[in-house]
This record gives C-alpha cells, structure tokens and sequence, in this order.
C-alpha cells in the first residue's frame, strides 16, 4: 500500500512541475484574460468596405450604405489575442434577404440583445423595439430597427493560439512496404 500512495503523490509532484514550467503557457491566458478585462485595444480599424468583407463575408452593393463602421484588435508579441467589430448599414434588400431570411450564419431569434462591452457611441438602438438574430455559439448579433430601417451587427472572439505539440506521434515509417498479396495477373473475364 506504502507504493502505491508513494506512486501517487510522485505522480501528483510531477504534474504540479510540470504546469509550472516554461513550457506551459498561463502567461498567455492572463495576457488574454486582461484583454478581455476592458485593456483598450491596441489597434482600432476604421475601413467601412473591409470591416463590412470581413464581418458578412460579401461585398456591399452600391445600394448597402454603410453609416458606421469600427473593429477593435488586441494583440501581442504571439500574434492576435482578442477582435471585436461593430457596424452599422442601410441594407439593401438583397443584403436583407441574405442574412436574415437565408440565414446563411445560422442565426436563431432571440428577444433580448446582449449586452456589448467597449461599442461605440454611435452603436446604439432602441433595444425594445428591434428584432434580433445571435449565433447559438458565438458572439455574432444582427439587430433589425424596422422603423428607420438600419442594421446593426456585432460580433466578437478570441484570436489564434498556437497549437499543442503532439505527445504521441506515431513515426512514419522510411519506405513504404510494397503491396504483397494482390496477385500479378488480372482476374478472369468469363
């Protein structure tokens, strides 16, 4: 019984070293975590035609007039830690039936809008008087203002992180092995 609790605890003391080293990566989550915590982005976009690209994966339209456009970056020495976009478009009605009655993100209703930390001051809307569409698993949110006929869209989310080395590859083996069962003639034809 003295192994096995001795085994235990040499298992336990190796696993709490080894989060501990260098290699282990918890200087990145807290640089990610105080990016999510309010730090002000390190670069603020202001393109309207590229920010609108990027956030409905389309070109406007001459009849799509942009009014509003802002997407917040968060980066650091490893690359992309936070984004964050804001819109606001007369759509066209083709951008319209796009997004909303194609659903082409895979939207679901919603009756409420969540809350966005660091919108922009023009980013607002009267909240009991829109239709919303989110992402079941995301950020994305496009909120409808039948009245005056404007859209406004959010999105936002975490950036690349590199990936984990693999532990258990299996090596690749230096020639391949020549097929050795298949006959060396063809099959009968009758």
């Amino acid at each position: 019984m003295r192994k096995g609790l001795l085994g235990l605890v040499l298992v336990v003391a190796v696993l709490l070293l080894w989060r501990a080293g260098p290699w282990c990566k918890t200087d990145m989550r807290a640089r990610s975590a105080t990016a999510a915590q309010g730090e002000p982005p390190r670069l603020a976009e202001n393109q309207p035609v590229q920010i609108f690209e990027r956030a409905f994966w389309a070109r406007p339209t001459a009849a799509d007039k942009i009014l509003h456009a802002e997407r917040h970056e968060w980066r650091d020495i490893e690359g992309l830690q936070k984004w964050q976009w804001f819109l606001v478009v007369e759509p066209s009605p083709a951008l319209l039936k796009r997004l909303r009655d194609d659903n082409v993100f895979g939207l679901v209703s919603a009756t409420t809008v969540t809350p966005v930390d660091g919108a922009p001051e023009w980013f607002n809307f009267k909240p009991d008087a829109v239709s919303v569409l989110k992402a079941p698993q995301g950020q994305l949110q496009l909120i409808f203002s039948p009245f005056d006929k404007i859209l406004y869209a959010t999105d936002s989310g975490a950036g690349f992180r590199p990936g984990t080395a693999e532990t258990n590859a299996i090596p690749l083996p230096r020639k391949m092995p020549s097929p050795s069962r298949l006959p060396a003639m063809s099959p009968p034809s009758k």
